[in-house]
């Protein structure tokens, strides 16, 4: 990280910032974002590797449930704070229109207030599993602060107040992390104070939100509603797209888990989720640097982007294939703190590689759809992708029920994802790529084959093939590498 990090100072100096205090401040926007992720990384290693310790098999299948349904929960904002987001990406946070994003604020919690109350009152009538009501429960009750936070941090991703959306994200986690442990201590094992933990952590997140943004929530000018409801307007159709491109990207792999949880029982269900959660793991980091650098790049000229891309991509890349050496230890080392789950943890000899495809869709691809405003761009190649994952999901759930078929599902429908995304982008911004995703999905197809067959072995082999990845890529990690000193 501290290489990206360097990198980014040097791509800043790309994009013409001379002025020393803005260099600092974009210095310590990356020191924050990976602090801040790194305190994520430790305590999503917690919830993800000690909560299925002292839990039974159900009950993390129960929690699982409640992590799957959360991440939709922005749907019903209908791309309220994506549309801000892109308005204002890259201006600063003093010159925007306060008074106009107060009412909109209060205007968001009134009305997801009442259509999460309209969805309980359905799940109270029609639910019987009581297991399942009381994790829509509370999930619509998450809902509320979830979105509202949403609202608040997309404001202080875009203005680039990266250490206030830092010290939120880290509070959340934090508050989680205290909750969780001290019902483990006092022997508290069971799923449902857990999910009431992410509640009350959720709301002092929002707490600290608005302490950050006070300015806004408690700004008290009221602006006439015409003009609220216009802007507002403006906000929703900017941002549908890339809400829809959002949630077609997030269905990619929760349609197969719904397909799994419907065709399977719960207890499948949480040790699939367990393994996809191992992967989620390892690009908690790329994801924060991504949210630094979309202002930055929405500061930068046209003819710069194509040199940030190639610069970014090449070490991007170069760390992920890396990282997934030592892929064989870490399955020993969880196995066997995990033994329940040791089926499950196999799995991500399939899934891993995702971290290559999914670290550059977030890193580059998205941050550079953003900041070209090809939004609609990004929407069709997500749902290109979301089509290729329902037709594998059908195949190997519904007609072959083989749950092996349904995790490689999963991994073809996003590199899919990635490598038309990438092509589609290439075009925009002239670069040429389609060798480099010939040579990752040459590496892709070795680890899974190293990994899933050859143990111990494959590792040795994985690794061979890693140091003859760095050979053919050799000149352009040289030109990098010089680069980046050139610029010094």
């Amino acid at each position: 990280m501290l290489i990206i990090s360097d990198l980014c100072n040097k791509v800043l100096w790309v994009v013409n910032v001379t002025s020393k205090n803005k260099l600092r401040s974009f210095t310590k926007n990356i020191s924050y974002t990976i602090s801040a992720n790194v305190i994520s990384l430790i305590i999503s290693a917690l919830t993800v590797l000690v909560v299925p310790k002292f839990i039974g098999v159900d009950e993390y299948g129960y929690y699982q449930l409640y992590l799957f349904y959360i991440p939709y929960v922005t749907i019903l904002c209908f791309g309220w704070g994506e549309g801000i987001y892109l308005r204002i990406g890259g201006q600063y946070y003093q010159n925007i229109n306060k008074h106009m994003y107060f009412a909109q604020f209060w205007l968001c919690a009134i009305f997801e207030v009442l259509i999460y109350s309209i969805i309980l009152v359905f799940a109270l009538f029609n639910l019987t599993d009581a297991n399942e009501l009381f994790v829509v429960i509370c999930t619509c009750i998450s809902a509320i602060p979830i979105c509202l936070i949403v609202f608040l941090t997309y404001i202080l991703q875009a203005t680039a107040r990266i250490k206030e959306y830092a010290i939120v994200t880290v509070f959340e986690k934090l508050s989680m992390t205290v909750f969780v442990v001290t019902l483990i201590i006092f022997g508290y094992h069971n799923y449902n104070l857990i999910l009431v933990s992410n509640i009350c952590a959720l709301t002092i997140s929002l707490s600290v939100a608005i302490f950050f943004c006070r300015d806004i929530v408690f700004n008290k000018k009221f602006l006439p509603i015409k003009s609220v409801i216009s802007d507002i307007y403006l906000n929703v159709t900017a941002g549908l797209k890339l809400m829809f491109s959002a949630l077609s990207a997030r269905l990619i792999v929760g349609i197969v888990r719904f397909f799994i949880q419907r065709q399977w029982d719960i207890a499948t269900f949480g040790k699939v989720s367990l393994t996809l959660n191992l992967s989620n793991m390892l690009t908690t980091t790329v994801n924060a640097i991504a949210v630094v650098v979309y202002p930055m790049l929405r500061r930068a000229k046209n003819n710069q982007l194509p040199v940030i891309y190639g610069v970014i991509r090449i070490i991007l890349m170069g760390v992920v294939f890396g990282g997934l050496v030592f892929y064989y230890p870490m399955q020993l080392i969880l196995s066997a703190w995990l033994p329940q789950y040791a089926e499950s943890i196999r799995y991500a000899a399939i899934l891993l590689p995702i971290c290559a495809y999914e670290s550059k869709m977030a890193m580059l691809i998205n941050t550079y759809f953003k900041t070209l405003r090809l939004e609609k761009m990004l929407m069709i190649s997500n749902l290109a992708a979301l089509a290729v994952s329902v037709v594998c999901a059908v195949l190997s759930i519904m007609v072959f029920e083989n749950v092996t078929l349904a995790i490689i599902s999963i991994l073809i429908a996003l590199m899919f994802r990635g490598i038309f995304s990438e092509l589609v982008l290439s075009r925009h911004i002239d670069v040429s790529v389609k060798k480099d995703i010939v040579i990752e999905l040459a590496m892709t197809i070795a680890f899974i084959i190293c990994n899933w067959y050859l143990g111990l072995v494959g590792m040795g082999i994985y690794a061979l093939c890693y140091v003859f990845y760095l050979v053919i890529k050799k000149n352009d990690i040289k030109q990098t590498i010089k680069y980046i000193k050139d610029m010094r």
